[in-house]
C-alpha cells in the first residue's frame, strides 16, 4: 500500500516535524524544545530504568536531550 502524498514515512510521522508542519513551532530548535518538554515523564522513566549508562547514552530521546544541553541558547557563547 502506497502512503498518501501528504504522508512520508520517517518524515511526517516524526513528532518534532509534526510540530513544525502544524505550525506549533517556528524553528527546529523550538519544535525539539516543545517535544522534550512534553517527553519529560518518559525521560524520567528512562533515567529510572535498569538501562546501563551506555544504553541510555544511545537512546534517541536522551541523545536529543544531550544535544540541547542544560543551558539556553541565550546563555551560550555563540
Amino acid at each position: 500500500m502506497m502512503p498518501r502524498p501528504d504522508e512520508i514515512p520517517g518524515v511526517t510521522d516524526d513528532p518534532v516535524i509534526q510540530l513544525l508542519l502544524r505550525g506549533e513551532a517556528r524553528t527546529l530548535h523550538e519544535a525539539e524544545e516543545k517535544y522534550l518538554d512534553a517527553a519529560l515523564p518518559r525521560i524520567l522513566d528512562l533515567l529510572g530504568s535498569p538501562l546501563s549508562n551506555k544504553e541510555l547514552a544511545t537512546h534517541p530521546l536522551l541523545k536529543m536531550v544531550l544535544s540541547h544541553g542544560s543551558r539556553g541558547w541565550e546563555d551560550s557563547l555563540l
